[in-house]
C-alpha cells in the first residue's frame, strides 16, 4: 500500500501539469474535448499497474514520460481501450453520427471489426496448436505474467518464453501479408 500512497502524492502534485501538458500537446485541436477523459483514463491505468513497475518508475522519475507517452499513443490508436470506451462512443452519440448512433449502445447491431491485421490475428491464434493457444490466451488475453504461468502451469520460464515466442513468430509469419 505503500507504493499507492506515494502514487497519490505525485499525482497531487503533478495533476495540474499533467493536465495542461495533455490539453495543449497531446490532445490539442480536433481531439481537446478528449483532454480531461485522456487525463483519467490514463491516471486509472496507472492505479491497475503492478506495483514493482510503478514504484520503479517512480524512484527513477519516469512517470511523466510515461503517461505522456500512453496518453499520445492511447488518444491516437483505434485499438486501445481508450479509444473503445470513450472515442468511439463520442462519435456514435453525436447527432447524425454514425448510423445506429441513436440506438442505445446494447442495442445496437454487431460491428464488425474492420482491422485485417486483428482479424488475421484472431484467425491465427484459433489455429494454433491446443498448448500454445491456450498459453497465449493466459499471457495476452488475461494478462498472467511468466511467474503466475510457470507456478500454475509448472513450465519452467524459459520454456514458457520459448514457446509464447514461437506462438508469436507463427501468427507474425502467418499475418504478415495483412
Amino acid at each position: 500500500m505503500e507504493h499507492k500512497k506515494r502514487l497519490d502524492k505525485w499525482v497531487v502534485e503533478h495533476y495540474e501539469w499533467l493536465r495542461k501538458e495533455i490539453s495543449t500537446n497531446i490532445a490539442k485541436n480536433q481531439m481537446s474535448e478528449y483532454a480531461d477523459d485522456l487525463l483519467h483514463h490514463q491516471l486509472s491505468e496507472l492505479y491497475r499497474m503492478e506495483a514493482g513497475k510503478l514504484t520503479q518508475m517512480l524512484d527513477d522519475g519516469k512517470l511523466k514520460w510515461y503517461l505522456l507517452t500512453c496518453a499520445g499513443l492511447s488518444l491516437r490508436s483505434k485499438t486501445t481501450p481508450f479509444y473503445r470506451i470513450y472515442r468511439k462512443e463520442k462519435m456514435n452519440s453525436r447527432e447524425h453520427g454514425l448510423p445506429g448512433s441513436d440506438k442505445n449502445i446494447f442495442e445496437r447491431e454487431y460491428e464488425p471489426y474492420k482491422d485485417d491485421l486483428y482479424e488475421c490475428f484472431q484467425r491465427e491464434m484459433n489455429n494454433l496448436h491446443w498448448y500454445q493457444k491456450t498459453l497465449m490466451d493466459k499471457y495476452w488475453i488475461e494478462g498472467w505474467n511468466l511467474t503466475k504461468m510457470y507456478k500454475h502451469y509448472n513450465i519452467s520460464k524459459q520454456h514458457l518464453v520459448n514457446d509464447l515466442n514461437s506462438a508469436m513468430d507463427t501468427i507474425r509469419e502467418n499475418c504478415k501479408d495483412c
